[in-house]
C-alpha cells in the first residue's frame, strides 16, 4: 500500500470512529431524555440537556474532517459517496440530539408523574426509537446495507404505536384531572420519539447510497377518488391519474352509494380512447374501497366530503374539489369532465412533488 493510500485509509478510519462515538453519545442522550421523563429526573434532564452542546462540538468537528478529506483527497466513487453520506448523517444526529433536548425540557416542565398507559406508551416508543437508530447506524458504521434494513421494522413499531399512544393520552385527559402542561408535554415527547425513529430510515437510505449507490426510490402514494355513486366523475379521475402518472402509486375510485353499473357515457368515452376497464369492475363503495391494509395517502372527494363518511386515518390527507366551481354540471360530457380532472389531478401530483416521467 502507497504512503498515500495509507494516509487516505488512516483519514477514513478517523471519520468513522468520529461518526461512532457520536452516534453513541446521540442515543445515550435519547435514552436519558426518556428516562428523565419517566422519572421526572430533573438532574438527569439537565446534565443531558448540557451534554447535547458536546455533542454539537463533535458533529461541527466531523464537518470538518469530511471537508478536509474532500479537499486533500478530490474523492470519487465509493469514498464520495461515503463522506457525502456522513455529512448527512451529522444532520440527522443532530436533529436527534435536538430532539432530545426537547424532551428534557419537557421533563423539566412535568409537575407529577404520568398516568401509568402514558408512561408504558412513552418507553415503548423510546426504546423503539432507540434501537432503530442504533441499528441502522450500526449498518451504515459497518457497511452492511441488510442490518441497515432491519432498523426499518423497528421503527414501524414505533410509528405504529404512535396512534396507541395518542388515544390513551386522550383517554387520561378525559377522566383523570391532570394539568394542561403535563399532558401537551407528553404528547410533544410522543412526537419527538416518532421524529427520532423516521431518522433511522434517513440513515438506512444513506447506507445504501453509500455502500451500493442507490438513491432513495420516488415516494409512492396510494390516492382515492370518491363521489356520490362511482358512475362516472371519480372513475374518470381515477383514469386520469392513471395515464398522466402510470408508476406515482396506487390509484382507487369509490361512491358513496354506488349505482349497479358506470354511467354510459363513461363506456363511451373509454371505448372512444381505448381505454380497456377490467371485466368485472364495477361501481363499488366507500367502505369496501377503504377495506385494505393500508391507508390511503390521500382521499379526494369529488363534491362530496369524504372527511363526514369515515374516520380520518392520523397519516391520511382529505380533500374536496367543488367540481362545479370548474362549470361542471350533471349534463357535462365525459371528455370535458376528464379534461377538468385532469387540470386538476397535475395539480395534486405537483404539490406531491411527483413528476410527470414517475
Amino acid at each position: 500500500m502507497s504512503l498515500y493510500d495509507k494516509r487516505l485509509e488512516a483519514d477514513l478510519l478517523e471519520i468513522r470512529a468520529r461518526l461512532r462515538t457520536v452516534s453513541e453519545q446521540v442515543q445515550e442522550n435519547l435514552r436519558h431524555g426518556v428516562r428523565s421523563v419517566l422519572d421526572l429526573d430533573g438532574r438527569l434532564a439537565n446534565e443531558t440537556v448540557i451534554k447535547d452542546r458536546a455533542v454539537n462540538q463533535e458533529i461541527r468537528d466531523l464537518d470538518h474532517l469530511c471537508h478536509l478529506f474532500v479537499a486533500r483527497h478530490l474523492p470519487s466513487g465509493s469514498h464520495l459517496r461515503f463522506i457525502s453520506a456522513v455529512l448527512r448523517l451529522a444532520v440527522a444526529l443532530e436533529r436527534v440530539g435536538d430532539y432530545s433536548v426537547a424532551i428534557c425540557r419537557v421533563a423539566r416542565q412535568i409537575e407529577s408523574p404520568l398516568p401509568h398507559t402514558v408512561q408504558h406508551n412513552v418507553g415503548m416508543m423510546g426504546e423503539h426509537a432507540g434501537k432503530a437508530l442504533g441499528t441502522a447506524l450500526v449498518g451504515f458504521l459497518d457497511g452492511d446495507p441488510d442490518m441497515a434494513r432491519v432498523s426499518r421494522g423497528i421503527a414501524s413499531q414505533t410509528a405504529a404505536s404512535y396512534p396507541y399512544a395518542l388515544e390513551g393520552l386522550i383517554s387520561a385527559a378525559e377522566s383523570e384531572r391532570r394539568p394542561a402542561r403535563d399532558l401537551f408535554g407528553a404528547l410533544l415527547v410522543f412526537r419527538l420519539l416518532q421524529r427520532s425513529a423516521e431518522q433511522a430510515e434517513n440513515t438506512v437510505q444513506q447506507t445504501l447510497f453509500a455502500v451500493t449507490g442507490k438513491r432513495k426510490k420516488p415516494k409512492r402514494y396510494r390516492i382515492l377518488f370518491l363521489d356520490a355513486d362511482h358512475a362516472m366523475a371519480s372513475k374518470l379521475a381515477e383514469i386520469a391519474l392513471a395515464e398522466s402518472h402510470p408508476h406515482a402509486g396506487r390509484f382507487g375510485s369509490a361512491g358513496l352509494e354506488p349505482g349497479d353499473a358506470f354511467d354510459p357515457k363513461l363506456l363511451a368515452f373509454c371505448r372512444r380512447r381505448g381505454i380497456v376497464l377490467p371485466s368485472d369492475d364495477a361501481p363499488r363503495s366507500f367502505d369496501d374501497a377503504l377495506d385494505v391494509a393500508r391507508h390511503y395517502h390521500v382521499v379526494v372527494g369529488l363534491d362530496v366530503d369524504p372527511s363526514r363518511h369515515f374516520e380520518v386515518p392520523y397519516r391520511t390527507a382529505v380533500l374536496q374539489w367543488d367540481l362545479g366551481e370548474e362549470g361542471v354540471t350533471p349534463d357535462t360530457g365525459a371528455a370535458e369532465l376528464y379534461r377538468t380532472l385532469m387540470v386538476r389531478v397535475r395539480d395534486l401530483m405537483t404539490t406531491l412533488g411527483v413528476r410527470d416521467e414517475e
